[in-house]
């Protein structure tokens, strides 16, 4: 112990040197005094060509990040500036104009700060010749002026690049019927609904410990396939998803396979699950069936509401 004390200074000391010398790798020059680039938000909308779905809740997001990776005419390569959480103001040690940047849509997988990742169903944004000053700020995108926000448009990859196993939005034109009859189709209740009229709630009375719904379209994904569950929640008790599949040599019994618990929550909340984690479990064997349960521990009257949900593939 009087070691860590004597020493802890020239330790700390070497550290913050590393970590200067590190950070400072990635810039060329002597640019003393930064730029600065500000992003408040990055949306989801449909491509003017090869969207997926001409339903407007399959574009529900919560981008929580972006990954900035700029290119300068004369550079070797690329330069990763790093992620950002939205909003940000991200300094850049280079002035002039900036070749391209690529601003990759960031999301909390199995919404977890602690996982963010590179959403890849997302397509990167990319924006060409942008100028940067010394001490200035370069506002990325359009400047919406009923939310004093600039803002970006990311869009998903094609759909003949992704497959789309299950999709239900609650709505007459999207034919829900994905769900059994545990969940009510709520079908004319814009107020209450994500988005839109419709959505799906299970009502749990207080005599009722759990209670299940299940996806009734079986999911085949292909081996190897990344396979990502969204939708749009808000529920009154611990909201279990799970995957039923078959294990190797289980002679014909299945497995269901927790995937992870939503906590209540007093408000809709999109969320991005991955499910390859689990089904990797099951030896990455289909068909799979997406069962969800309610745990009504306090033993209290609520309910459970989706909408917009979708199993995707790529």
């Amino acid at each position: 112990m009087i070691f860590f004390k004597k020493n802890i200074q020239p330790i700390l000391a070497c550290l913050l040197m590393a970590l200067a010398f590190s950070s400072c790798e990635k810039f060329k020059g002597d640019v003393r005094i930064p730029a600065y680039l500000h992003l408040d938000r990055i949306t989801v909308g449909p491509q003017a060509q090869l969207a997926p779905s001409p339903e407007p809740g399959f574009y529900t997001s919560i981008i929580d990040a972006a990954q900035i990776i700029c290119y300068f005419e004369g550079d070797e390569s690329e330069t990763n500036l790093g992620v950002f959480q939205l909003p940000f103001t991200a300094p850049v040690l280079r002035h002039g104009t900036i070749k391209y940047i690529k601003v990759v849509p960031v999301v909390k997988q199995n919404g977890q700060a602690s996982t963010r990742i590179a959403y890849p169903f997302y397509q990167t944004i990319t924006l060409n010749n942008i100028v940067v000053a010394a001490d200035s700020v370069t506002n990325l995108g359009q400047f919406v002026e009923a939310d004093s926000a600039w803002s970006l448009t990311a869009h998903y990859v094609p759909l003949s690049n992704m497959t789309v196993l299950v999709e239900d939005y609650f709505e007459p034109t999207s034919f829900s019927t994905n769900f059994d009859t545990n969940l009510v189709w709520v079908r004319d209740s814009a107020s209450a609904a994500c988005t839109g009229k419709g959505f799906g709630m299970l009502s749990i009375p207080d005599s009722v410990n759990v209670a299940n719904f299940a996806v009734l379209t079986t999911l085949r994904p292909k081996v190897g396939q990344v396979l990502y569950l969204e939708m749009d929640y808000q529920t009154d008790f611990d909201l279990y998803v799970n995957i039923i599949g078959f294990r190797v040599n289980s002679e014909g019994n299945a497995s269901t396979v927790p995937v992870m618990c939503l906590v209540p929550n007093s408000s809709w909340q999109k969320i991005y699950i991955n499910l390859g984690r689990a089904w990797s479990v099951l030896n990455w064997n289909t068909p799979l069936t997406l069962l969800f349960q309610a745990a009504n521990a306090q033993g209290k009257n609520g309910a459970v509401r989706i909408d917009n949900v979708k199993v995707i593939a790529l």
